[in-house]
């Protein structure tokens, strides 16, 4: 497999898990929410809960998306690695570095802030349930991003292929070539 069909294959691998790790901690919100409160969680969470309790679920996926990162970036160092065309104006497209600063930014924010609401109790959870839930969402969506434009940019770049090997099935012309 080429260096850039990895890199590819974990970019979107990363956006799936980013993606589902935010459903599944928003999920667990208001689920705790709902447990706290008792005014019961929507029905698909608590299906998700029925099939997967989110308890358990919730620490999977957060290990899973770290784990996630750090195959991304070596298969984006490996790619990187690999390029042989590096020409001095081909720069990351702006919407690349922009939507990263902003999920660098805002995922720890995001987990922060996630934790503290937890950690408060379920009436604070729910008075603060719209931010908390809009900096979770953002923070998904500045990592989706951010993912799509360096895959734009990894697609359209050129990469080093292994050297040609050399044929020896023609041994007539060989033979030809000696008499």
């Amino acid at each position: 497999m080429s260096a850039r069909r990895v890199a590819l294959s974990a970019l979107v691998a990363l956006i799936a898990v980013h993606i589902g790790c935010t459903l599944v901690a928003l999920a667990a919100y208001r689920h705790r929410i709902g447990v706290v409160t008792h005014d019961g969680a929507s029905f698909p969470v608590e299906l998700l809960d029925a099939v997967v309790p989110l308890r358990d679920l919730l620490p999977a996926v957060l290990w899973l998306l770290p784990v996630t990162l750090l195959v991304t970036f070596a298969a984006l160092g490996c790619w990187a690695a690999r390029r042989t065309v590096r020409p001095g104006d081909e720069r990351l497209p702006r919407a690349a570095w922009t939507a990263g600063i902003a999920a660098v930014l805002l995922n720890p924010l995001a987990a922060v802030r996630y934790a503290s609401a937890s950690a408060n109790g379920g009436e604070y959870m729910r008075t603060v349930q719209v931010e908390t839930t809009l900096l979770v969402l953002a923070a998904a969506v500045a990592t989706t991003m951010s993912a799509l434009a360096v895959a734009g940019f990894v697609r359209r770049s050129d990469t080093a292929s292994p050297p040609p090997r050399m044929r020896v099935n023609d041994w007539s012309a060989d033979t030809a070539g000696r008499e």
